[in-house]
């Protein structure tokens, strides 16, 4: 498994993610001060087991926090290859854009700016990512951070062992900062209809996901995950390598605590175990061509706030 998410905070679909872009383009600033870097540029590298990447392009999206909605986290997306202006239309969350590409590091600053969650996409991990959440590896040194613009470093102390894997980041950059576009709010007692204990047929779409998971039941999942032309379209030996990854991130014993359902959209509180820990989930469901589907999921070891 390689993964290490101290909070337990994830994101399951990064096969399925990419669903969501960002409604502005990434233009690079003109106007760039003596000996500062230009806008929209990296420059350093990321190292997995002794094999080199080169970082030379930087994105940065102000988005919301993933479990507190209220606050607002700095997303930067450190890329080898240039990303497509049009992979920012609409976006949401910064790192669906990066699970479109191959070849980068992924991080989130709270409001403390203080990194909270890094994510490694590296030609030594073929298919999986190296994710970690809650303790990172890498220092986040800042230049400059703004409402328009983050500039500065990440760096691990030193080549480290992260699970079976020895990793090092050393990349300064400089990012226009783009703000991300407000996710529709998920219905409630309010805006839609409280679905069944058992949370009826999203309810029961979920619960035969998870069970497709845990049996890596490949042809389970690829009908009850976002439609392809939602999301990254993986091959069958790709998902099948990353069968073990998805086992291991999700949680067992789940069982539906609540939900709501407002036309075509839905969501299902839920709780499961994870490493002999409680964990508490909010899972998005959309209804495609008649049949539900998942559409996020994202877990912690912390009830999310819940609608009345």
């Amino acid at each position: 498994m390689k993964t290490k998410n101290n909070k337990n905070a994830k994101s399951l679909f990064f096969f399925v993610a990419g669903l969501i872009g960002l409604s502005l383009t990434v233009g690079l600033v003109s106007e760039v001060r003596a000996g500062e870097m230009t806008p929209g540029t990296a420059s350093g590298s990321i190292s997995i087991d002794g094999t080199n990447m080169k970082l030379n392009y930087a994105y940065a999206v102000a988005q919301p926090n993933t479990f507190e909605k209220d606050k607002t986290d700095i997303a930067v997306l450190l890329t080898e290859k240039p990303v497509p202006d049009e992979a920012f239309k609409d976006v949401e969350d910064l790192r669906d854009v990066g699970v479109r590409q191959h070849g980068w590091v992924y991080f989130e600053i709270n409001d403390k700016q203080k990194p909270i969650t890094e994510v490694a996409d590296h030609p030594s991990l073929g298919s999986e990512q190296l994710q970690m959440s809650g303790i990172t590896r890498s220092d986040f040194v800042q230049k400059e951070f703004n409402k328009e613009r983050i500039a500065g470093s990440f760096k691990t102390k030193a080549a480290e062992k992260v699970l079976d894997h020895i990793y090092e980041v050393d990349v300064t950059f400089n990012a226009p900062i783009l703000q991300a576009k407000m996710p529709e709010p998920l219905p409630d007692a309010k805006t839609g209809k409280a679905l069944p204990p058992d949370g009826g047929d999203p309810g029961k779409a979920y619960l035969n996901f998870v069970r497709a998971v845990h049996r890596k039941d490949l042809e389970t999942i690829r009908k009850l995950a976002p439609l392809p032309e939602e999301g990254i379209k993986y091959t069958d030996e790709e998902l099948k390598g990353a069968m073990e990854f998805m086992a291991a991130l999700t949680p067992k014993n789940p069982r539906i605590t609540k939900g709501f359902v407002e036309r075509d959209r839905a969501v299902l509180y839920v709780t499961g175990t994870l490493e002999k820990e409680k964990q508490y989930g909010t899972v998005e469901m959309i209804k495609k061509e008649g049949s539900w589907r998942v559409k996020k999921e994202s877990w912690s070891n912390t009830p999310p706030e819940k609608s009345k």
